[in-house]
């Protein structure tokens, strides 16, 4: 009997705590019309968008060509790729001559060959080598916006203490059922974790979508400091915090276009996540675990099946309905039937939580490696 109350005490705690992440979410959100308000002044500065590309991502055509779009900013995008045979250099070829009027260039390095690196920061050195902007916009192939999306990010550098900024993002044109778990996994958990972070004025930097003035990361040793940093993003916000510079939420939110995934590919990549943020902190990531009260719920039952029946039925339709507020929120598109799929994902995020505790191998872009502190890539020990 007191097990089973042990786990239904803990469901209810990490109900009402995700709870309070859905609105404050809501609340969050609602800052963003006074932000997109404030796109006077954007002209002043030049922007360059560093855009690192590897492979074919989904609707990568699509993605290119929002950028192409852009309004009230002055800017470059700068395509950084490893190889001249990189399949996505086609397709930004193709979306070159299609908009000859989109500020559009390739640089193509093949970087460090010696020991293991973060293959993302070596196409950010690149980029950064060519770029001629005030701010550095980083900005993933897969991330589509609209064209007001980064003048209003932007706005945020009004204020002169900002170094870094970056934009809460959800999954957008989920088809599979690994595409909806990612899609529910960014808007569920990732976006709601970013607010919690910035309401306790904390760093919490996703590298999907962020800007760096180009004074902060001077200061903190420019992106060669994080070549072998796999969370180059967070290292990134940690870096120009300590540097005396101010780390920013945006409100506005961009899409991670993400449409076709398996479920292993969607499991995989949250383990991976869930490794980077182990890396960087045992404690608060074993705190975790009590943003999952779905699993409590049904080890409630488990232990006590005619005194907590019908705790994980009340837990699932709160976390779905969570979910749907989060949606609607940050207008994710995402449909009923796939947030009714939150419940797995929850029994997904609790396997996904438990791997960092015996496992510190990643497999990202091509090769192996192990995380050190902070995420530091060690050479993979076989």
């Amino acid at each position: 009997m007191m097990i089973s109350l042990f786990f239904a005490c803990l469901s209810l705690i990490g109900t009402i705590v995700t709870s309070i992440q859905a609105l404050l979410t809501w609340r969050f959100r609602r800052n963003e019309r006074p932000f997109v308000a404030r796109l006077r002044g954007r002209q002043a500065v030049f922007v360059s968008i560093l855009k690192p590309v590897c492979g074919l991502d989904d609707e990568l055509e699509e993605n290119l060509i929002s950028f192409t779009r852009l309004r009230g900013i002055r800017h470059e995008v700068i395509i950084s790729a490893e190889e001249w045979s990189d399949p996505a250099l086609e397709i930004a070829h193709r979306v070159m001559r299609d908009y000859p009027h989109a500020p559009f260039r390739v640089v193509v390095d093949p970087g460090s060959c010696a020991g293991v690196v973060n293959r993302k920061a070596e196409r950010l050195i690149a980029a950064a080598r060519a770029a001629t902007g005030d701010i550095l916009f980083i900005s993933d192939s897969n991330v589509r916006v609209g064209p007001d999306d980064l003048a209003a990010t932007l706005a945020a550098f009004d204020d002169v203490r900002a170094g870094c900024v970056s934009n809460l993002f959800t999954g957008s044109g989920a088809r599979t059922l690994g595409a909806t778990l990612e899609s529910l996994h960014l808007l569920g958990f990732v976006v709601p974790g970013a607010v919690l972070a910035a309401t306790a004025n904390m760093p919490c930097v996703v590298g999907k979508s962020m800007a760096i003035s180009r004074k902060a990361l001077e200061a903190i040793g420019g992106f060669e400091r994080f070549r072998r940093t796999l969370a180059e993003d967070q290292a990134i916000g940690l870096a120009v915090r300590e540097a005396g510079f101010a780390v920013v939420l945006s409100p506005v939110v961009i899409r991670n276009v993400v449409i076709d995934r398996t479920a292993k590919r969607a499991i995989d990549r949250q383990v991976r996540w869930n490794k980077i943020r182990y890396a960087f902190s045992h404690r608060l990531y074993a705190a975790e675990l009590m943003l999952n009260p779905f699993v409590f719920a049904m080890l409630a039952t488990i232990a006590a099946p005619a005194r907590f029946g019908l705790l994980p039925i009340v837990v699932a339709v709160i976390r779905i309905l969570q979910l749907a507020l989060l949606n609607r929120s940050t207008a994710a598109e995402l449909r009923w039937r796939q947030l009714a799929v939150t419940p797995l994902l929850d029994l997904v995020m609790f396997y996904a939580w438990a791997v960092p505790f015996f496992s510190n191998r990643v497999t990202w872009r091509g090769y192996e490696a192990r995380i050190g502190r902070g995420t530091e890539l060690l050479e993979h020990a076989a």
